[in-house]
């Protein structure tokens, strides 16, 4: 039991942050920064893949549905070298990225992602951009 609690203290001395809340003060997202998240076809899919699973995905899973989509196949017929590229790419490229933007929320050593805290901000671009994307359902 936390000490401040244990000695009676009806409140905790402070709330916990809220994980879906940034730890540091950062401006809105701007326009700017919002078209170059979703300048890569992948960083779009990775974006569609988390709001459509409605909490964290594992890695290989929005690995699987990345490659399917980008391919147009059912991932049983995506070769592993695909898979295997498309894992490289958002390993090293587009999560960190969106991270970095508050888009996603990407845990390196459980292999887990979720949607950020600015994510919101980006729907609405991110509609119309996967709208125009065939292998997509918005």
């Amino acid at each position: 039991m936390r000490d401040d609690l244990a000695e009676g203290n009806e409140t905790p001395a402070s709330p916990a942050p809220s994980p879906r809340e940034p730890s540091f003060e950062a401006p809105p997202l701007s326009q700017d920064n919002i078209f170059d998240a979703l300048a890569s076809k992948r960083s779009r899919y990775v974006l569609v893949a988390l709001r459509e699973a409605e909490g964290a995905i594992d890695l290989r899973e929005l690995v699987d549905t990345v490659a399917a989509w980008e391919t147009n196949k059912p991932i049983d017929l995506v070769s592993e070298e695909h898979c295997k590229r498309v894992f490289t790419s958002l390993r090293h490229s587009q999560l960190p990225k969106l991270a970095m933007m508050g888009l996603v929320e990407y845990d390196e050593d459980d292999a887990v992602i979720e949607r950020g805290p600015y994510a919101e901000q980006a729907d609405a671009y991110l509609d119309i951009a996967a709208s125009r994307d065939e292998n997509v359902e918005v």
